[in-house]
């Protein structure tokens, strides 16, 4: 593996040409657009042989790949924000037609107000519908988890999104290893499976009757339970094969002996980690649980984690309003009835808001004192 300098965007476009995509589509959107530059910049070059589709929305760069995913052609975009909710309808369909787009996510804050910096709330939007969701700590990530989601997404027939937030990482340059293209090539083959068939037609999502539809989803709702199964299998193949280690699910940072676990995922991962580091100093039994895959949510191999541990602080950059944090609520819910745990559900770092070292220990001196409510969320850096 070779050591490069790239930013986040320039890893997500590197994953994609080592996989060799056979089409893009793309509509600009900030801060996701640095990738497509960088994939165009690689077709025009002569580095990778595949078709741009130049669209009018991101409602159509959507569709586009679909319709090529649907021809048997390996299939790429990146979006965020608001259009990724542009492509929500479209979204749907992949999903539902078991299509294995993959799509880079460059994580922003969604209107009203207006903003251009990140958070995970529009990731966080498309939870419900089909996609498996992988979450990246830093440009290392964005490159490994881009790569091997081609492979799950090919393997199950199921969309993947790969999130990586918005100029923090996606205009940031960190050191990458980057994979051997030939070794890359091995591991992901060309899986051709396509729906659309000139020599054979058939239809294509036709109106289905109320006796026939539930099957459909427990279909798609079984793809992602073995995607449970399938992820951490990857990441073992990918690491081995590599020589990096790759997250697969979850993973746990010095929590063997801790009494407190926080529990992140995205960029704020790697400041909880020095945290931690400095919390471990100073005596202080805490650890850190990476959540890489949050669709499907990992419910038994977070509690694995958890199970010994009596405070747990989740940060969300995000949120479900009236309800909290999307992680918090998807550890509490498969925690109940669980034990005494007192999980503490933070939210920071909204709209590109703090959520440094200060805003954890905020969030930590919190979850320790008896003021914590486990029924509701607590809002820091307001």
């Amino acid at each position: 593996m070779n050591k490069i300098l790239i930013t986040g965007s320039e890893a997500a476009a590197l994953g994609a040409k080592l996989a060799k995509i056979e089409v893009l589509a793309y509509y600009p959107i900030t801060p996701a657009f640095p990738a497509m530059e960088r994939l165009s910049k690689y077709i025009d070059d002569e580095e990778l042989n595949c078709k741009f589709i130049r669209v009018e929305s991101d409602h159509s760069a959507l569709a586009a790949v679909l319709g090529a995913s649907l021809a048997g052609a390996r299939s790429y975009t990146v979006t965020n924000s608001q259009g990724l909710l542009l492509m929500t309808e479209v979204a749907y369909h992949a999903a539902g037609l078991r299509q294995p787009i993959v799509m880079g996510v460059a994580n922003r804050a969604l209107s009203a107000p207006h903003s251009r910096f990140p958070e995970q709330g529009d990731a966080v939007s498309q939870g419900a519908s089909g996609w498996i969701q992988l979450f990246c700590e830093n440009n290392q990530d964005v490159l490994d988890n881009t790569i091997q989601a081609f492979r799950i997404a090919e393997k199950l027939r199921n969309p993947v999104m790969v999130n990586y937030e918005g100029y923090i990482q996606s205009h940031t340059l960190e050191e990458v290893f980057a994979p051997d293209p030939e070794k890359v090539t091995a591991f992901l083959p060309l899986n051709r499976q396509p729906a659309l068939d000139l020599n054979n037609p058939r239809g294509v999502n036709t109106v289905t009757s109320p006796e026939f539809y539930p099957d459909y989803k427990y279909q798609q709702n079984e793809a992602m339970v073995q995607a449970l199964t399938l992820i951490p299998s990857v990441a073992q193949e990918y690491s081995q094969e590599f020589g990096a280690k790759s997250c697969g699910l979850v993973d746990g940072y010095r929590l063997e002996d801790a009494e407190h676990a926080i529990v992140a995922m995205g960029s704020i991962v790697s400041t909880a980690r020095l945290f931690v580091d400095e919390m471990r100093k100073q005596g202080k039994k805490i650890g850190l649980l990476k959540v890489k895959t949050w669709r499907p949510f990992p419910a038994q191999a977070i509690l694995e984690y958890l199970q010994k541990v009596h405070y747990v602080t989740v940060l969300d950059k995000n949120i479900v309003f009236g309800v909290g944090g999307a992680l918090a609520t998807d550890i509490k819910a498969a925690a109940y009835g669980q034990g005494n745990q007192v999980i503490n559900g933070v939210i920071l770092g909204l709209g590109g808001g703090k959520c440094g070292i200060e805003e954890i220990q905020e969030a930590v001196e919190h979850t320790e004192s008896s003021e914590a409510d486990k029924n509701r969320s607590e809002w820091i850096g307001l």
